[in-house]
């Protein structure tokens, strides 16, 4: 029987370091944008949020990678 993907993503999660502080990093990226944006729009306010969606996305695909290396 094959590993579907969410059975990996839990194993990696409980088994590779760096996958996992990858996972952690993305959630936490996640919160913060959520909690940016509660506040009142202003431009300071909308680049930290593109920043923080940029290095979502660059950690998401190291993530993706790692996923493939597994596979």
């Amino acid at each position: 029987m094959s590993e579907t993907k969410q059975d990996l993503i839990e194993r990696l999660l409980k088994e590779d370091e760096k996958y996992s502080k990858l996972h952690e990093e993305h959630l936490a990226f996640e919160e913060r944008i959520k909690e940016l944006q509660r506040r009142p729009p202003s431009t300071e306010i909308h680049f930290e949020i593109e920043s923080l969606k940029k290095q979502k996305l660059q950690g998401k695909d190291k993530m993706e990678r790692i996923l493939t290396r597994h596979r």
